[in-house]
């Protein structure tokens, strides 16, 4: 293995692009990364150039391209650079780069980072998770959310509680479930939050305050009803999805933000973080549907 030719960025970037470029050739390899058609070509251009403007926007500006693609600086410049696309966009920008990071490997060039285990794997299995998520249609903010969970409340106890820590903290039903059967573990008494709540792409949620109202009702609940149950007790008070709570929760709290005088773009992160989307523009997504 060897590392880039070249004296500065421009020139590595050159070399790297010459390297994996394969036009016309066919596949000998069973792993073939390479570059082995024009449109590729571009967007491999495109990559190894972002990735040059990123160390040098954080004061890198010698040494040898290559050297520079660790795991860790890797993963930065992805979530930087794919931060404000859709999630279909960031995942074709992060499955590309990785394959081009596997082409300069077969090329002979010297990676860092441990190719052989996909590193990326669960980055790239965030943003699938997110394009699930974006299949909620409009109109999905919870009108007279109060009257409904009253509502609830009569025809199953437990779904109501369920219900109403979905509304209080955002999470999704399959988390919200998960802290109802095993509150113990995830709930501080000393500062009355929820901590260690796993997301998906295994992102763990901030700490969260919940009322001591719902932290009384939860410990009441010896039994989570089925998913299937909960979904149908939702539809009889006029919820038709247990995804509205995220939709609905993130809408409120983006309002209470903009009313505090907080700039859109630094609520938007803020309410991100919340519900724990890995990005803000997937947030983004969310209030438009609401």
């Amino acid at each position: 293995m060897a590392n880039l030719r070249g004296g500065n960025f421009a020139k590595q970037v050159k070399d790297a692009f010459y390297r994996t470029l394969a036009l016309g050739e066919g596949r000998h390899m069973q792993q073939d990364n390479l570059t082995h058609s024009v449109a590729l070509a571009e967007k491999r251009k495109m990559y190894l150039k972002d990735f040059q403007n990123y160390l040098e926007a954080n004061g890198i500006t010698e040494g040898k391209l290559n050297q520079y693609m660790t795991e860790d600086i890797v993963r930065a410049f992805l979530e930087q650079r794919t931060e404000d696309l859709s999630a279909k966009s960031a995942l074709d920008y992060t499955t590309g780069f990785n394959s081009l990071l596997k082409g300069l490997e077969q090329a002979n060039v010297t990676i860092p980072a441990n190719l052989e285990n996909d590193f990326l794997k669960d980055f790239r299995e965030t943003f699938r998770e997110e394009m699930k998520e974006l299949e909620i249609e409009s109109g999905r903010y919870i009108d007279n959310l109060q009257e409904k969970l009253e509502a609830l409340q009569k025809i199953r106890y437990e779904s109501y509680v369920i219900a109403k820590l979905q509304a209080e903290t955002g999470l999704r039903v399959s988390e919200a479930m998960e802290v109802v059967k095993n509150f113990g573990k995830y709930y501080n008494e000393q500062n009355q939050t929820l901590e260690g709540v796993i997301g998906k792409g295994n992102h763990e949620y901030q700490p969260k305050e919940i009322s001591y109202r719902l932290v009384q009702e939860i410990q009441k609940i010896e039994n989570v009803p089925h998913y299937n149950t909960y979904n149908q007790d939702l539809k009889e008070v006029g919820i038709d999805r247990s995804h509205n709570f995220r939709v609905t929760y993130a809408k409120d709290l983006l309002e209470h933000k903009l009313e505090q005088g907080i700039d859109y773009k630094e609520a938007l992160k803020e309410v991100s973080q919340e519900i724990n989307h890995h990005r803000p523009e997937m947030t983004k997504y969310y209030l438009n549907r609401a």
